[in-house]
């Protein structure tokens, strides 16, 4: 009986997860002109920002990538679970990557990879930070920036000068800098 009350908890969490992270996923949008100051006031008081760690960027991007779909870093061979789990249950490793959900919602082989993934995680956000990617960001988890916004010859999402794409405006220091600790 106790181990049916865990499964249906660890599910809906889960659930839960699915509904929070999704949306964070995926907006990358930040904008470059405001101040840590600012962003911190706003994380704070406003229900649709969302601060997220530069670690946890490069997390979803590698710990979630399908390789059979397009091209995917390499993930160290010692996660390679994670990296199988995350590929095909992207929501789930991204509910427990951003807090929404205990790391009960993994698989034990893929929870038991998951706090030295993390670690190498941030030590790639660490080399990126060196380069001069913001270690976190304010980002938007209902809605898109700029979306709105044409970027045809203008470029205004990866110009540095408002509402940006984070992976336009940092992808070659984000993937500089994950190389480097691989």
């Amino acid at each position: 009986m106790r181990l049916k009350k865990t499964l249906a908890l660890v599910a809906l969490v889960t659930g839960v997860a699915l509904l929070l992270a999704v949306p964070a996923l995926a907006h990358e949008c930040f904008n470059t002109q405001r101040s840590d100051q600012a962003n911190t006031v706003i994380a704070e008081h406003s229900h649709g920002w969302f601060d997220i760690q530069t670690y946890e960027l490069i997390g979803i991007f590698t710990g979630t990538c399908d390789p059979s779909a397009g091209q995917c870093l390499p993930v160290p061979s010692q996660f390679s679970d994670l990296a199988t789990f995350g590929a095909s249950n992207p929501e789930t490793l991204i509910g427990v990557l951003l807090g929404f959900a205990p790391t009960a919602a993994l698989p034990p082989t893929v929870a038991s990879e998951f706090p030295g993934w993390v670690t190498f995680l941030q030590s790639a956000a660490a080399a990126a930070a060196q380069l001069g990617v913001p270690t976190h960001y304010l980002t938007l988890n209902n809605a898109t920036a700029a979306g709105g916004a044409v970027n045809s010859k203008q470029n205004i999402t990866s110009n540095g000068k408002g509402i940006d794409h984070f992976p336009d405006v940092y992808g070659d220091q984000l993937v500089a800098a994950y190389l480097s600790v691989l």
